[in-house]
């Protein structure tokens, strides 16, 4: 490695070259700067230094060996000049290899550009495309914050489970009619995404259990026959066969956890609902005998004020007065404990 710029170590070199011919250049002195002059431009340590001190300076008063000590100084000093203009030309060769590998760099570095810019572009664009619609998407969210917050807190999906008795020895009922008009009620409901209705048909005691188990419910709909005793369902052949009240309420005590409303749409109900309410959070009875077109109008009225985010309280007034607007008698046979 050259310490000091090339054409100044050159310019060093030959000024003692130049020295060596002069009549009185002593040549011990001149391998003194000589030394001075290598390790200042090679480095002390480096080759160049110790070949200096291995000069031979002895030249006696023989012409011949004073002669082939200048030309071992003139060879070794043209060496050294010789050494220095090939690192030159190297140099310069590694330079011109190091901008010629950068020029191909460059080169690919500009080439993966362009390809990435039409990406670029499209992400631009897609981006300006989400900032533009940006105020109606707040809009939206905001629209829905507002219906979900009117929604009552009865979990992520309210699972109304349905379950209808029509004994062969009692007076047939229009259950069927009740459940499709709360069915049509909930479909055009605004949180109609957040209700699903389940429905059993002629419970038996076995049925009822095990609808219970599968379904996991929210709200519980019973819509059958009953009286101040207990609810009736059906027996293996069809018949009427009542449930006293002790054990229904035992029942719904099994299932307190999941369930927040039992509605009981069933003659003299409301006993039932006293007993349910031990571990019900809302129970709706019957204070005594309704008739089919009151018993469905309060469902309707009170399944579709569900439907609109409307809590449980509200929902039963809604009931009582979708029976009132019917022109139908029995508006005030409605109870609602909790």
């Amino acid at each position: 490695m050259i310490k000091i710029p090339l054409n100044r170590a050159i310019q060093l070199l030959e000024a003692r070259l130049s020295e060596v011919d002069k009549p009185q250049t002593d040549l011990k002195a001149l391998k003194s700067r000589l030394k001075i002059d290598v390790e200042g431009i090679f480095g002390q340590g480096s080759t160049q230094a110790f070949t200096v001190i291995s000069l031979d300076t002895l030249h006696f008063d023989n012409a011949d060996k004073l002669a082939k000590c200048k030309t071992t100084f003139r060879q070794t000093i043209q060496g050294w000049i010789e050494y220095i203009k090939d690192f030159n030309i190297i140099e310069k060769e590694k330079i011109e290899i190091s901008e010629q590998e950068y020029k191909e760099k460059y080169k690919a570095l500009q080439k993966k550009w362009n390809d990435l810019v039409p990406e670029y572009n499209q992400l631009l664009t897609d981006y300006e495309k989400t900032i533009g619609n940006y105020d109606d998407a707040l809009s939206e969210l905001k629209i829905l914050q507002d219906k979900l917050s009117e929604k009552q807190n009865l979990g992520e999906m309210i699972k109304i489970l349905f379950l209808g008795a029509s004994p062969i020895d009692e007076v047939k009922l229009r259950i069927d009619e009740e459940v499709r008009d709360i069915e049509g009620g909930l479909k055009l409901a605004a949180l109609r995404d957040l209700f699903e209705l389940k429905t059993e048909w002629a419970i038996t005691t076995k049925t009822l259990q095990q609808a219970m188990l599968d379904e996991h419910p929210t709200i519980v709909h019973f819509s059958g026959h009953g009286d101040v005793s207990g609810i009736a369902v059906e027996d293996s052949l069809g018949n009427a066969k009542l449930i006293e009240n002790d054990a229904i309420g035992s029942l719904f005590e099994l299932f307190s956890e999941n369930i927040k409303c039992v509605v009981l749409n069933s003659c003299y109900s409301e006993s039932q609902a006293l007993e349910i309410s031990k571990h019900i959070p809302y129970v709706i009875g019957m204070k005594k005998s309704v008739n089919d077109k009151a018993a469905i109008a309060f469902s309707v009225g009170f399944y579709t004020a569900l439907g609109a985010g409307k809590d449980i309280e509200f929902a039963f007034r809604m009931g009582v007065v979708a029976v009132k607007l019917e022109g139908i008698t029995g508006s005030e046979i409605p109870v609602l404990l909790g």
